[in-house]
């Protein structure tokens, strides 16, 4: 954060971040045109920038072109911004908004963030439908070799196929490109899109984008280009609103301890906290063979079992630590941690801390929580749970 307030403390960089919004992609003597600075002094401001994470280069033969960088505005907005409620906050607001604003001089979209983790864990999340279900509500269906055909299910659970929809680079862990979607009326229902923009979509060619990869040793760049557009065009105004928080999104779940969620729940955080403190409400939404006593909570599933210590039971928190799980041994000792807010309906940010990507259970488990914790919301919001049914499946965390 230092470096961002560094670089935006100085008026010619403020006018050069203000020239990028006009008009984003643009090289170094276009930047210089029209102003009162030299060269040099533009090359020193741009590199003051390009070290804040403010302006993102990319090559193009000779050419260097820079690009506006929304990631640590949007950092900057989450840790401050939004942290305060405020409407708007000076200057920094609405830069936040013209670095989002999707007006370009070429038509394409360049991110640059940086995340602490691996290439590998990054590939995953990327790829890996128990991990894009939860960050950007879709599930890719792929091989992930170049020319092989990409499919991805909606949050409907409609899967858009198409045989232009493919991958088309695959360097594993360093550099992935795919065409972008296919725009169907299973995609526009899903998103609420209206049919004339849904039309306007399908009309444009369909685009690429790209992910690069760069490894600097516990953390890692990663570049998304997104380009193929024609000037003009409505699918970059959309994505260029979409990908900041798509991205965000991303980081979050890949720095997190563990598996986090965040639903709403459309009921009071006391009818919440009910479902899961007592017996009844578990019941109503995990699985219907439920015993809690004192501050142990046993559940079971046909003849397997788990029992959580009850650490915390309200009224904003509820803790429980797994000191048994008679099929995933990964779990014990780790922490389950649902924290919530608002007055109803209810803001749920649940944490599984310790259960990682790298446990073998972690694609089943993940898949089984997001599952459950549907059941939950849907069980307190009086729309009916769907708890473990016995004889279901052997994982106790799938989908009955």
């Amino acid at each position: 954060m230092d470096e961002v307030f560094r670089a935006l403390a100085d008026p010619s960089r403020r006018q050069l971040l203000d020239r990028l919004h006009r008009h984003s992609g643009q090289t170094l003597q276009e930047l210089c045109t029209g102003l009162d600075m030299a060269r040099q002094s533009v090359s020193k401001h741009l590199a003051v920038l390009e070290a804040a994470n403010l302006v993102t280069t990319v090559r193009r033969g000779r050419e260097k072109l820079h690009y506006l960088n929304a990631a640590p505005i949007n950092e900057l907005s989450e840790r401050w911004i939004t942290k305060y409620d405020r409407a708007r906050v000076g200057a920094l607001a609405d830069l936040k908004r013209a670095l989002e604003d999707t007006t370009m001089g070429r038509p394409e979209f360049v991110y640059t963030t940086y995340i602490s983790t691996t290439p590998e864990r990054l590939w995953q999340g990327l790829t890996a439908p128990e991990f894009t279900r939860r960050y950007w509500g879709l599930a890719f269906e792929s091989d992930w070799q170049a020319g092989s055909p990409m499919a991805y299910e909606l949050s409907t659970g409609v899967t858009v196929t198409d045989p232009a929809q493919v991958v088309l680079e695959a360097d594993r862990y360093r550099r992935l490109a795919y065409t972008w979607h296919t725009f169907t009326p299973e995609w526009a229902r899903a998103y609420d899109v209206d049919d004339a923009t849904l039309a306007a979509f399908a009309a444009e060619p369909r685009s690429k984008v790209t992910f690069d990869i760069e490894d600097l040793g516990g953390m890692v760049k990663l570049t998304v280009t997104h380009d193929g557009f024609d000037p003009g065009s409505q699918v970059l105004a959309n994505v260029a609103q979409g990908w900041p928080k798509v991205l965000a999104g991303l980081k979050t779940m890949l720095e997190a301890p563990g598996y986090t969620r965040e639903l709403t729940i459309e009921a009071p955080p006391a009818r919440v906290v009910e479902a899961l403190t007592t017996t009844e409400g578990v019941a109503g939404w995990w699985t219907p063979d439920a015993e809690l006593t004192g501050d142990r909570l046993t559940l079971r599933f046909d003849d397997q079992r788990i029992v959580m210590r009850v650490d915390e039971a309200g009224p904003t928190a509820v803790a429980w630590t797994c000191l048994e799980h008679s099929a995933f041994p990964e779990w014990h000792g780790t922490a389950l941690r649902f924290a919530l807010s608002g007055t109803g309906p209810t803001t749920l940010r649940f944490a599984h801390v310790g259960l990682e990507p790298e446990c073998d259970c972690y694609g089943a488990c993940s898949l089984g929580w997001d599952h459950y914790l549907t059941s939950l919301a849907r069980h307190v919001a009086g729309a009916g749970g769907t708890p473990w049914v016995s004889g279901g499946p052997t994982r106790l965390l799938t989908t009955p």
